[in-house]
């Protein structure tokens, strides 16, 4: 009705002073549309996991605020982000496989470096599982992409071309690295 509209007609000065609540209403109302659905999709969109990555450990702390304007695929589930984003995780990890070597819970368990401290390519990794092999190439060198890291059986075909950002970890039957892996 007309009454109902001049109820709604404000001023652009009275406008600022009016919580965005109340805006949506007042919108929602010269739309003839119920506020309740658009406020369910602001609050599904807000917090859908599915949408949204996984979250850090908070015993990490805030990731890096500048970043590098690369796209890069981040270690673990955590999607996509910058190269700076993906150092920080490998940084954090190793931290983490760092203290879970003291704690006495964690004997046995691999880590992606040594106990010398060793990285690859300096670390030997004949011997170690395939999956352990391919963690401690991932933290050797930050410039490697997951993707790009391969794991094969030892005797399988490849072709003969050579990719500086490509990693092939050959191993046994039983999953055991085989020979040291090399950029190639």
């Amino acid at each position: 009705s007309v009454s109902a509209y001049k109820k709604l007609a404000i001023t652009n000065q009275d406008r600022t002073n009016i919580p965005t609540m109340t805006m949506m209403t007042m919108t929602a109302a010269r739309l003839r549309i119920s506020v309740f659905p658009l406020l369910l999709l602001i609050v599904h969109a807000a917090t859908d996991t599915a949408i949204m990555p996984p979250s850090f450990p908070a015993h990490w702390g805030s990731p890096p605020v500048r970043q590098t304007r690369d796209f890069v695929q981040l270690p673990g589930d955590y999607g996509r982000g910058s190269g700076t984003v993906r150092r920080w995780i490998l940084e954090k990890m190793a931290e983490d496989d760092a203290a879970a070597l003291n704690d006495a819970s964690s004997v046995g368990h691999r880590h992606a470096t040594a106990d010398d401290g060793m990285l690859w390519p300096d670390k030997d990794l004949v011997g170690m599982a395939g999956e352990d092999a391919k963690a401690a190439v991932l933290a050797g060198d930050m410039a490697l992409m997951a993707a790009h890291v391969h794991i094969m059986h030892k005797d399988d075909m490849v072709t003969m071309d050579y990719r500086e950002e490509r990693v092939r970890i050959f191993v046994d039957d039983d999953g055991k690295v085989v020979r040291q892996p090399t950029k190639g």
